[in-house]
C-alpha cells in the first residue's frame, strides 16, 4: 500500500511539473487610445434619423455576408461575390492563414510529449580471435518512449506557443482586413465603371445635339443667314465632342478591364452597371452624431496590432525563461533479446529513465540581448497600435465629414445642373427664332456640359466617400 501511494505521489508530481508551469510573461493591458474619446463631426440629419447603430452593426461582423445589406444592387452583389471567389490577392490571405494556423501547430506541439513506438535489430560480426571461430551476435528491441521532452516549469515553450497563436490571429485580422479591401476596392470600381458610362452617355447626347445645331447652322448659312464664323464654331463644337465620346469610350474599356483585374475573372454584363442615374449610391449604415472612439477597436487592422501586442508579451515570457534551468526527459521502456523469438518472453524487459538538467552559467550577454530585443519589440508593437488607431481615427473623422459635406455639393450642383439647363433651352430658342446669336447658344451649351460632368464626378465621389467610411469603420 505504501508502494502505491508513493507511486501516485511521483505520478502527480509529474503531473505537477508537466501543467503547472509559470509564465514570466507580462500581464498583458491594453493601450489607452491615443485619441479623443469621440467623434465631434455631426452628420447631417437624414443620415443620422435610422435606428441602427454601428456597435449594432459590428455585432455582425461574424456573418460572411454582412455586406451585402450596404451594397444592395443586385448586379453589384454578384461582381463583389464573384471577387471573393477568384480574387488572387484574397486567395493568396487565405493562404497566408492557413500558413500560420500550420505554424501554430507546430508550436504547441511542443507542450506535449512525443510519444513514439521503436524497433530494432542489430547484426555483427567479429573477427576470429587467436585462432577461434568468428563471433556473430544478434540484438533485438522494442521499446516505446519520449525522447527529449522539456518540463516546461518557467513557461518558455508555452509562451512560444502563446505567440504563434497571437501570430496566426494577427494573420486572420490580416485576411479580413484583405477581404474588406477587396469589396470596397470591387466597389469603387463598380461605380467609377458607372460613372465612365454616364459621361459617354453625356458625351454623345451632347454630339448627337450639337451635330443637329451644326445642321441648323449650315442651313442657315447656305441660305445666307448665318455667317462662317457660326458655322466655324459649330463645327468646332461638334468635333469636339466626338474627341469627348472616343476618349469616354477607352476609359468605359479600362474601368471594366480594371474591374476585371479585382474580381479575378470576366464580369458578365449582368453583372456590370447599366447606367449612373437608376443606381442608388452604396447603403451605408446609419452613422449617429455621437459616435465613440471605441468603435475603432473593431477594424482589423487595429485588431491586428493587439494581437502583436500580445505576441510581443509572450516574447518576453520565453526571454526571460532562458534565464532559468531547462529539464529535459528520456524514458523508454520495452523488451530486448539477442534473439527474436524470445523478445516478447519473459525476463526480456528493458527501460530507460534520462532527465537532463542544462543551467545557463556564461553565455556572452546573448540572453540579456534576447530579453532586451524582445522588450524593444513589445515598445514597437506598442507604437504600432497606437498608430493604427489614430489612423482609424483620422479616416472615420475624414469619412463623417466628407459624407455630409456631399449631401450639400449634390444639391447645390442639382440645382447648377436645373439652372444651366433651362438656360441651354432659352438660348437655342432664341437662336431659332433669329433674336440672339449662336455665340450665347455656344455658352449656354459648354455650362450645361460641364454641369453634367461634374454632378456625375460628384456622385462618384459621394459612393467612394461612402464607400470609404464603411471601410473605415470596418462594418464587413
Amino acid at each position: 500500500m505504501q508502494t502505491m501511494m508513493t507511486r501516485g505521489a511521483a505520478a502527480g508530481l509529474l503531473l505537477a511539473l508537466l501543467g503547472g508551469c509559470a509564465s514570466l510573461a507580462p500581464d498583458y493591458r491594453q493601450p489607452e487610445l491615443p485619441v479623443p474619446a469621440g467623434f465631434t463631426n455631426q452628420v447631417s440629419d437624414g443620415y443620422a434619423s435610422a435606428a441602427k447603430s454601428v456597435n449594432e452593426l459590428q455585432a455582425n461582423t461574424l456573418d460572411e455576408n454582412a455586406w451585402r445589406q450596404w451594397f444592395a444592387d443586385p448586379a453589384l452583389q454578384a461582381t463583389i461575390a464573384k471577387a471573393l471567389a477568384n480574387n488572387r490577392d484574397w486567395r493568396i490571405a487565405m493562404l497566408n492563414v492557413e500558413k500560420a494556423r500550420a505554424q501554430y501547430g507546430i508550436a504547441a506541439a511542443d507542450r506535449w510529449p512525443t510519444l513514439s513506438a521503436d524497433g530494432s535489430g542489430t547484426h555483427q560480426r567479429r573477427p576470429a580471435d587467436n585462432g577461434g571461430q568468428p563471433q556473430v551476435s544478434h540484438d533485438y528491441a522494442a521499446v516505446v518512449g519520449i525522447s527529449g521532452f522539456e518540463l516546461d516549469l518557467f513557461g518558455r515553450v508555452r509562451n512560444l506557443s502563446d505567440a504563434a497563436w497571437r501570430s496566426y490571429q494577427a494573420s486572420g485580422e490580416v485576411e479580413r482586413s484583405a477581404r474588406l479591401s477587396l469589396i470596397a476596392n470591387v466597389a469603387n470600381g463598380w461605380y467609377a465603371l458607372a460613372a465612365e458610362q454616364e459621361r459617354l452617355k453625356v458625351a454623345e447626347a451632347t454630339l448627337a445635339s450639337r451635330r443637329d445645331t451644326q445642321k441648323l447652322i449650315e442651313r442657315r448659312f447656305a441660305a445666307g443667314i448665318s455667317g462662317e464664323l457660326e458655322l466655324r464654331e459649330a463645327q468646332t463644337q461638334a468635333e469636339t465632342a466626338a474627341v469627348d465620346v472616343e476618349r469616354y469610350r477607352t476609359q468605359v474599356a479600362q474601368a471594366r478591364n480594371a474591374l476585371q483585374l479585382l474580381v479575378g475573372a470576366p464580369v458578365e454584363a449582368t453583372s456590370l452597371p447599366a447606367g449612373w442615374q437608376d443606381r442608388a449610391v452604396p447603403g451605408v449604415p446609419p452613422v449617429p452624431g455621437n459616435l465613440a472612439s471605441d468603435v475603432l477597436l473593431a477594424r482589423p487592422d487595429v485588431r491586428e496590432a493587439e494581437q502583436r501586442l500580445r505576441a510581443a508579451d509572450a516574447n518576453i515570457g520565453a526571454a526571460r525563461a532562458a534565464f532559468f534551468p531547462r529539464i529535459t526527459l528520456t524514458a523508454n521502456a520495452g523488451a530486448a533479446s539477442s534473439e527474436l523469438s524470445q523478445l516478447f518472453q519473459a525476463g526480456s524487459g528493458s527501460w530507460l529513465f534520462m532527465p537532463q538538467i542544462s543551467l545557463p552559467i556564461f553565455d556572452g550577454g546573448r540572453n540579456q540581448s534576447n530579453l532586451d530585443a524582445a522588450k524593444a519589440d513589445r515598445e514597437l508593437a506598442v507604437a504600432s497600435y497606437e498608430k493604427a488607431v489614430q489612423t482609424g481615427f483620422r479616416e472615420v473623422a475624414d469619412g463623417l465629414a466628407q459624407i455630409d459635406g456631399d449631401a450639400g455639393q449634390l444639391a447645390a450642383q442639382a440645382r447648377v445642373l436645373a439652372a444651366s439647363g433651362q438656360a441651354l433651352k432659352l438660348a437655342q430658342a432664341r437662336f431659332e427664332k433669329g433674336v440672339a446669336g449662336y455665340l450665347d447658344v455656344l455658352i449656354a451649351q459648354r455650362s450645361h456640359y460641364s454641369a453634367q460632368l461634374v454632378q456625375i464626378a460628384l456622385q462618384q465621389q459621394q459612393a467612394a466617400n461612402q464607400i470609404g467610411l464603411y471601410k473605415a469603420l470596418a462594418l464587413y
